[in-house]
């Protein structure tokens, strides 16, 4: 069984945890814990009033509706089109008082960060690739990438903050500044962890453990508290290691979707796939994702409607049931499926 996510703790891994060289940084880049400590730290350095609007896309993971909560802004919910991108007309209608947008490349689909920038010169714009792993232009003020476990690369707890817009850079060292190191209790903790979750992500366990387990679990809840740390020196050293070859994991991933992509075309339940730029996850739109999921885990294939609870999420923070139709119609509609691995 081949699970939804790339989740892995290899050997070579785990001697660079330990003992390999730390990423370095440019002066532009700063490295935290997680791609949603990212998104806050970017809210506080523009320093905006208590309250202030930041909008977002509503199909969405509650840890970016968390970043803009614990930043002391409140989310305004935006619909995305059939294609998962920020509805652009839905944004011209909601834009009054919005104090910054956060734009998402769900699944590694790009938004159209320039389109955004000409319609809305003055806004500022923080960019969540936290799918978008290998996307090397950013264009908003502020972009935040994952290296967390399942993302791409598929590392531990990680994030990186890069801001592109000079005149933020300084408010952000200042933010920076008081954000606290991993402790060393802190990082062995952090190893055993991701020790043990590579251990149930093995494609035996996944199936006959893991995986019964995860559909008795409960729902997550929307709400948590953001602990902003710097990025482990074990996850830095990691991510030094394997950031060459970035461009090789892509292009892997496009080849074996582009065959599960050719499975996909002769079932006549599914409507249309989507991929994004780094092939971060396959997209299938289809009538009856249940059973789209059952012929999948026949064939060993692990997949899931990912982000399925995000409008309950997005209730807890405002929004209301109407506000964004097509992200209401397409929720159900979605199955993502695995790029990392071929079967």
């Amino acid at each position: 069984m081949i699970p939804r996510l790339e989740i892995s703790f290899t050997l070579n891994q785990q001697w660079q945890f330990l003992f390999g060289k730390p990423y370095q940084p440019e002066a532009n880049e700063f490295l935290l814990n997680h791609c949603r400590s990212g998104i806050m730290l970017a809210l506080r350095a523009l320093k905006l009033p208590q309250g202030s609007k930041v909008g977002m896309m509503v199909y969405n993971c509650h840890t970016v509706m968390n970043a803009i909560a614990e930043a002391g802004c409140v989310p305004v919910f935006i619909d995305v089109t059939d294609n998962l991108t920020i509805d652009i007309d839905d944004l011209k209608r909601r834009c009054n008082g919005l104090q910054a947008l956060v734009v998402t490349h769900l699944f590694g689909i790009e938004n159209d960060i320039a389109a955004i920038r000409h319609l809305f010169p003055n806004l500022p714009v923080i960019e969540d690739c936290a799918h978008a792993g290998g996307k090397e232009h950013a264009e908003g003020d502020f972009a935040v990438y994952s290296i967390g476990q399942g993302k791409l690369p598929s590392l531990g707890d990680g994030g990186i903050l890069v801001v592109n817009n000079s005149h933020y850079l300084s408010a952000v060292e200042q933010e920076y500044e008081s954000v606290p190191e991993y402790s060393a209790l802190a990082t062995m903790k952090l190893f055993c962890r991701m020790l043990f979750k590579s251990w149930l992500y093995l494609p035996l366990v996944y199936k006959c453990f893991t995986l019964p387990l995860k559909l008795h679990r409960g729902e997550a809840s929307a709400r948590e508290h953001i602990v902003l740390k710097r990025m482990c020196n074990g996850v830095s050293a990691m991510y030094n290691s394997v950031i060459v070859n970035i461009p090789a994991m892509i292009e892997r991933r496009r080849v074996n979707a582009m065959k599960l992509q050719e499975q996909l075309s002769v079932m006549p339940s599914v409507e249309s796939t989507l991929l994004g730029a780094n092939a971060f996850m396959l997209v299938a739109a289809c009538g009856d994702t249940a059973a789209l999921h059952v012929v999948l885990q026949s064939k060993g294939i692990d997949s899931a409607t990912h982000f399925a609870g995000a409008l309950r999420w997005a209730a807890c923070f405002g929004y209301s049931q109407g506000s964004c139709p097509n992200a209401e119609t397409l929720i159900d509609k979605l199955l993502m499926i695995p790029t990392y691995k071929s079967k």
